[in-house]
């Protein structure tokens, strides 16, 4: 079907170059040849009368045409896709759906643990994929590359439904043989300590606490990085180091692992979880009903 001149087939194929920019991937993405991906390419550029896609050295990257187009073509094509491909109905007994939510190793710990198993009774068909951190949760929310984006409210996209799923505080935790440990800690001796903090990706983001304990405009100790929140409790035992993580958390690990839990020696904001959707999704029943699930794991009910 033609537009305008336009073979309106080419624009997914024009969606998935600006948002991979590279041809080989996006062929992929649309399940074409890359020649096939190449020879569209050809033609979108006449159509346009622009590169779109220029190479600069190793990488491909966008005109500033192709910029101004990036934006509306991916919210035209996300809203095609919620209006073709999502039904206002979903039976979960008989779906075979595949739902990407993107969370980190904690909420996948304390919160989709329990989804996996309702999942698995309500709609054995149904595939979850959970994707970990991997930059800016927004933005994979804005490219609809996600159903559901579970993340701190600080982080969250204030363009899509958002809903609260529930606060968290944060506590210290270290190898219940660390004498410093021994009693409550002080706010000095916190800060004397050696500390274990979490980074992320690529860009080394740090965690909420992370970013909060940091206003305090004290000198803390890192002696150790860690990848994930919950590979820090392991790195913990047998050193005198300390961890702040999530109340929920440490005590899940400090029922099997030789740790000690203390509520911090100082006042903190609570961690305020949500989950959020895009908003081309509202009427999607099937993102509907794992919201739902997701509300009840997390212990509070919609």
């Amino acid at each position: 079907m033609r537009f305008k001149g336009l073979d309106l087939n080419l624009l997914i194929a024009l969606d998935a170059l600006l948002t991979e920019r590279n041809v080989s991937v996006a062929a992929r993405k649309v399940f074409l040849s890359q020649s096939a991906m190449s020879g569209a390419l050809a033609r979108l550029r006449e159509h346009f009368g622009d590169e779109l896609l220029v190479p600069v050295g190793r990488k491909m990257v966008l005109t500033s045409a192709a910029e101004l187009l990036a934006e509306p073509l991916r919210r035209l094509v996300l809203q095609i896709e919620a209006t073709v491909g999502a039904s206002l109905r979903f039976d979960p007994a008989t779906s075979t759906r595949t739902f990407v939510v993107h969370a980190s190793d904690y909420i996948t710990e304390v919160v989709l643990n329990q989804v996996v198993p309702m999942v698995a009774r309500e709609a054995p068909g149904v595939v979850l994929e959970i994707v970990p951190p991997m930059g800016d949760p927004a933005v994979s929310l804005e490219s609809g590359d996600v159903d559901l984006l579970i993340t701190p409210e600080s982080y969250a996209s204030g363009h899509h439904p958002t809903e609260l799923l529930y606060e968290e505080q944060h506590v210290v935790v270290g190898w219940r043989d660390n004498p410093a440990l021994a009693a409550p800690l002080t706010v000095d001796r916190f800060f004397s300590l050696g500390h274990v903090v979490t980074r992320f990706a690529a860009a080394r983001a740090a965690a909420f606490s992370d970013t909060e304990i940091a206003r305090m405009n004290r000198l803390r100790k890192i002696e150790l990085v860690a990848p994930s929140f919950t590979a820090v409790p392991k790195l913990l035992i047998g050193t005198h180091r300390i961890g702040v993580m999530h109340q929920r958390l440490a005590r899940n690990y400090a029922l099997t692992l030789p740790l000690i839990v203390q509520p911090l020696p100082f006042e903190m904001s609570p961690l305020r979880e949500v989950i959020q959707y895009h908003q081309v999704r509202a009427a999607d029943a099937g993102v509907h009903w794992l919201k739902g699930l997701v509300h009840q794991a997390s212990g509070r009910r919609i």
